[in-house]
């Protein structure tokens, strides 16, 4: 594995029972939903990635970010009583928030998908302050669309939306492409043997604790993330796997003052691995991996990463990992040594699947570079009721900015506690309700710094119509 790593109550309430009538209008669709599909995309999986041998194929694209480097995931549909093969380890979520990447399921060679989302809001504190608290409704209004092409052995999928915005209080902060997101996904089975994947992930928000796994909010201002990966997997022997894989991160904040804590970063990776399958159950692997962090107002450095990797099968329907090893870093003549530890566990139900696990790494954060750790659980329910997916994501990260050669002037201790709970209902084949609830909480151990708490309630109608060109 890898691991180096966003009351008022009041004159708006009109509007949002406007908009429940709108919802639950008659007239309404009613055509039986097709079986649930996977809405968004799969976790990022560290590399190398111990699986037994199958031939990956991508899952569904969606609005996740990613923080380091993956490998290819095999699409998996749960079965009755078995872990899926290639059901591996998560890191930490980046995203907090509803999923507005759902297409209905694939059909054709190539299918292009345009949607649009009308929805509401409800955020008690919009500016993410810990002093200057306000309350406001948000009702949006999101084109999109999503790509697919595919066929055996190949697949490309690419999807973008943004948002048109309207805050019921504060209408300056009202506009159009203040939310963009962008994926795109390639994957090639160059032969039996080799499969090559390249993704690009981009967000431009303006909730700042939604850019990074460690969720470290820097207030309410336009900032992006954009993840490039590339690699490449050579399945030398039906038992042993060799893997490659590069990125670069971009995180950029804009119209930030000088006494800002917020920090834009370039982070530049390089990996490689090998697993092999020791028994039918167990498998072990090693890696290696470095990665180059340049941060804003901070002297670069230098990550050098190797691990051992474990995963075992402890029964048909749980699975269990581990990666442990050091992280060299090296700023500015300083050499330290830091934990790189991660490791979880995965069960398997008919319903579903309840993934917990943490993650330790060095890593750039919206405040810096930092020895950030992650405790974190997803709960996914895809078959509970025909046409209703249910997601729970519970994180808790702590980012320690006390790293060798920190030159910021800066050294505090950040605890984030983020909780989602998001649900998608298909009424019909084209058109679903999609629900959230996001709690988000940050304290910090410096002197003056306030604690942050948010509350955000979202409801939304999606439309989204599959056009089969081929």
């Amino acid at each position: 594995m890898w691991y180096s790593f966003r009351v008022r109550r009041v004159r708006w309430s009109a509007v949002i029972a406007a908009g429940f009538a709108v919802l639950f209008a008659p007239g309404m669709p009613t055509a039986q939903p097709p079986a649930p599909t996977q809405p968004g995309p799969a976790q990022p999986v560290p590399v190398p990635t111990p699986t037994t041998p199958a031939t990956p194929v991508p899952p569904p694209p969606g609005k996740q970010t990613e923080e380091e480097p993956t490998a290819p995931k095999a699409e998996v549909q749960i079965p009755q009583e078995r872990v899926p093969e290639n059901l591996f380890p998560t890191r930490a979520p980046t995203y907090a928030g509803p999923d507005l990447f759902n297409p209905p399921p694939h059909r054709g060679f190539i299918t292009l998908t345009p949607s649009f989302t009308l929805s509401g809001e409800y955020d008690d504190n919009v500016g993410l302050s810990s002093q200057n608290r306000r309350s406001d409704g948000i009702f949006r209004f999101v084109p999109g669309g999503t790509f697919t092409l595919q066929k055996p052995g190949f697949r490309i999928a690419a999807g973008v939306n943004t948002s048109a915005e309207l805050f019921v209080d504060d209408t300056s902060s009202s506009g159009f492409g203040k939310e963009v997101q962008f994926f795109a996904d390639v994957f090639y089975q160059l032969s039996p043997t080799v499969t090559l994947s390249f993704s690009d992930n981009f967000i431009y928000d303006r909730d700042t604790n939604t850019l990074t796994s460690g969720g470290v909010s820097v207030g309410f201002e336009q900032a992006l993330r954009n993840t490039v990966t590339g690699s490449a997997r050579w399945q030398a022997t039906p038992n042993t796997t060799f893997s490659v894989v590069g990125s670069e991160t971009m995180v950029r904040f804009f119209n930030t003052s000088t006494s800002s804590d917020a920090r834009d970063s370039d982070t530049y990776r390089l990996g490689l691995g090998v697993d092999h399958r020791l028994t039918q159950r167990w498998t072990g692997g090693a890696s290696l991996g470095t990665a180059y962090i340049d941060i804003d107002r901070e002297k670069p450095a230098w990550t050098f990463t190797p691990a051992l990797t474990t995963a075992y099968d402890i029964t048909r329907t749980l699975r269990g990992w581990l990666s442990v090893g050091p992280t060299i870093v090296e700023r500015d003549g300083d050499i330290s040594l830091f934990p790189s530890i991660g490791g979880g566990l995965t069960q398997a139900f008919k319903f579903g699947s309840v993934t917990v696990g943490y993650d330790r790494a060095v890593t750039a954060e919206t405040v810096g570079l930092t020895d950030r750790q992650a405790f974190f659980g997803t709960l996914d329910v895809p078959t509970l009721l025909r046409g209703l997916r249910i997601g729970f994501t519970p994180r808790y990260a702590i980012a320690d900015t006390d790293v060798s050669g920190n030159r910021s002037g800066i050294n505090e201790k950040l605890h984030t506690f983020t909780m989602t709970l998001q649900a998608t209902y298909q009424i019909a084949r084209s058109i679903s309700l999609i629900g959230s609830y996001t709690y988000f909480h940050q304290t910090s151990d410096r002197r003056g710094v306030g604690d942050i708490d948010q509350n955000r309630v979202f409801l939304g109608i999606q439309y989204a119509y599959p056009i089969t060109i081929y």
